[in-house]
């Protein structure tokens, strides 16, 4: 006869799940599984898009800020600019307007058309391109024989490395924080776009030459505060 703890050993070992319940088990976790990856895929590709928009707009203002630099420190800074790769478009006329580029380049030329492209970066040191630069300024007020820019306008858009597959068919609008699956809007259009105005201040009549800039007439009446230019 066997003993208490014999017969209670073999109605656990006996004890399981049915082929049933490992079924439901099975169907219940597919479920779930199916309902969550498509919110981690946006999830994961929102993320993505917002940390690269938020390095486009750091690389944007840090363009400008070097821009700002140079005409601030004074000099015959023509050359500097253009190592810069800030080029003109040739005349005084709206950058909302500028063409966005033709193509992505390592090193951009000192020529004119030059505003038609824009500068690889590879942020990361890891060989390849993430971004590209298009940066470029109106005529603005220059003197010298050199034609040093003194006071102008300047723009400058950051597009993502995707974006050299769309060549031709680039948008100059910013791209849009959206929630996404995908690339979003950034194999089409820059991730950042920044407009700014650059005057150097301490220049003989750099103060008449920045209200002959924005079109204005400095204190035109006939009081002894009027400006007199030279």
């Amino acid at each position: 006869m066997k003993s208490d703890n014999e017969h209670n050993g073999s109605q656990f070992s006996e004890a399981g799940l049915t082929l049933i319940e490992c079924l439901v088990a099975l169907v219940v976790i597919a479920v779930t599984a199916a309902t969550i990856t498509p919110m981690m895929v946006f999830a994961v590709a929102t993320r993505v898009q917002n940390q690269k928009t938020e390095q486009a707009m750091q690389i944007a203002r840090g363009e400008i800020d070097k821009i700002r630099l140079v005409v601030e420190q004074g000099g015959d800074y023509s050359t500097r600019l253009s190592e810069l790769s800030l080029f003109s478009t040739g005349a005084s006329t709206s950058l909302v307007l500028v063409p966005p580029p033709t193509s992505f380049v390592d090193n951009v030329s000192s020529s004119v058309t030059a505003v038609d492209k824009a500068r690889k970066l590879d942020i990361d040191g890891d060989g390849d391109t993430d971004f590209a630069v298009q940066l470029f300024r109106d005529k603005g007020i220059e003197i010298g024989a050199d034609n040093t820019p003194i006071a102008f306008n300047v723009g400058v858009r950051v597009y993502d490395s995707r974006a050299e597959a769309n060549l031709g068919s680039l948008s100059t609008d910013r791209s849009g924080l959206a929630f996404t699956s995908g690339e979003g809007q950034r194999g089409r259009r820059p991730l950042a776009v920044l407009y700014s105005q650059i005057a150097q201040g301490d220049r003989i009549n750099s103060l008449c030459q920045y209200w002959d800039f924005v079109s204005s007439t400095p204190f035109a009446d006939s009081t002894a505060n009027a400006l007199t230019c030279q």
